[in-house]
């Protein structure tokens, strides 16, 4: 399992992305928690918009969201 919170945004988008297929590749399960933008196939799969002028993250198991999430996990919006 991996786990990680608020660390992938600093890697540029191509990082991300060779980042995500490696996840994809690895058995076990990937757990991120992200601002949306940040993975774009969890933002895409989102089943709403967050609450606008709110800082939230994108909880999610294998790039499918489970919750909106506080920053570093200090809330959960569970869908």
């Amino acid at each position: 399992m991996v786990f990680h919170s608020a660390v992938l945004t600093y890697l540029p988008a191509d990082g991300r992305e060779v980042f995500s297929e490696t996840m994809r590749r690895m058995p076990g399960h990937w757990i991120s928690n992200e601002a949306p933008h940040v993975l774009p196939t969890v933002q895409a799969r989102l089943p709403r918009p967050a609450l606008p002028g709110r800082a939230v993250f994108a909880l999610a198991l294998d790039e499918q969201p489970v919750a909106f999430s506080g920053p570093h996990g200090q809330s959960l919006d569970w869908f």
